[in-house]
């Protein structure tokens, strides 16, 4: 796999944010926003694609993922401001938005508050905002993660979760690929090839190294109201989502297109929440291309 470019820190000392980046600084900007959990070792899955050399991609480690440093009070609207921060010091004008599953509200949020600069956005896999009307979609982790949020005193969950924490972290990758039943099979194909397994170990290893932050600050914010109308949100915003998504319902999807004005949806039928970005990646990426 390619390594990046060039990374750096941006932020104060109390909310320095992770960057890496691939391609040339004159090449059209595609801003990648990975998941839940993820970190930016994800472009890696993305810089490999054969028309690569016709972007550049910038990726971040969210708040409390992989370099970042925790936010306590961080929501989706403060995350979007520190993106806006970077991208007017980097002196970059306009750019497109690849947001992958858990990752859709703090990329929407940002397309929100820089309606001048995102020329397009796209959402692989993306979450809807989890509300009861449509928590008969939600898998089981999700249905626990909103029962949590709803019930659960913070003090409690935040115990909780650190205890799991302590025993699992040495045991990502055979979590990951020994236990492959719940994963559709298109995923489970994708999770055979060695590169992309390791990846992925890699990725997960080094978002959740630092402990529980990010994930319980995502539990937090994920389950209220996300702080922005998305019927605000006017760039195009192209929805991808596999039919065989057992992490992501494709309810969501279809939830996620009715709230935005300029949204499509692209149900591909034989694809799962993972296989999605690896086996339609170059179709992607070239959707966000600017047309000559």
């Amino acid at each position: 796999m390619k390594l990046c470019d060039r990374s750096y820190y941006f932020g104060n000392d109390n909310e320095k944010i992770f960057i890496q980046e691939w391609g040339d600084l004159d090449k059209p900007v595609f801003f990648l926003v990975h998941g839940f959990p993820g970190c930016s070792e994800h472009g890696k899955l993305v810089s490999t694609s054969p028309i690569s050399e016709s972007f550049r991609l910038i990726a971040i480690d969210r708040p409390g993922y992989g370099k970042s440093m925790p936010q306590k009070d961080l929501t989706f609207l403060k995350f979007a401001q520190q993106i806006k921060n970077l991208f007017v010091e980097q002196r970059i004008d306009k750019f497109s938005i690849i947001s992958v599953s858990g990752g859709a509200p703090y990329a929407l949020a940002v397309a929100y508050l820089m309606k001048e600069q995102v020329l397009k956005l796209t959402s692989l896999g993306g979450i809807a905002p989890l509300t009861f009307k449509n928590f008969k979609y939600m898998n089981r982790i999700q249905k626990r993660t909103w029962l949590a949020q709803q019930l659960i005193p913070d003090p409690v969950l935040h115990f909780g979760v650190n205890r799991v924490w302590e025993k699992g972290l040495d045991k990502i990758e055979e979590t990951l690929f020994t236990e492959m039943d719940g994963f559709s099979e298109p995923d489970k194909q994708v999770f055979k090839h060695a590169e992309i397994q390791e990846v992925l170990v890699e990725a997960t290893t080094l978002a959740l190294k630092q402990g529980p932050a990010g994930v319980l600050r995502d539990i937090k914010i994920f389950a209220k109201d996300w702080g922005f109308p998305l019927s605000e949100v006017t760039c195009p915003v192209t929805l991808w989502h596999g039919g065989l998504d057992d992490v992501v319902h494709p309810r969501f999807a279809q939830d996620m297109q009715s709230y935005l004005p300029k949204a499509t949806l692209n149900f591909i039928e034989h694809e799962g929440h993972y296989s999605i970005l690896l086996n339609c990646r170059d179709q992607i990426l070239s959707d966000l291309l600017p047309t000559v």
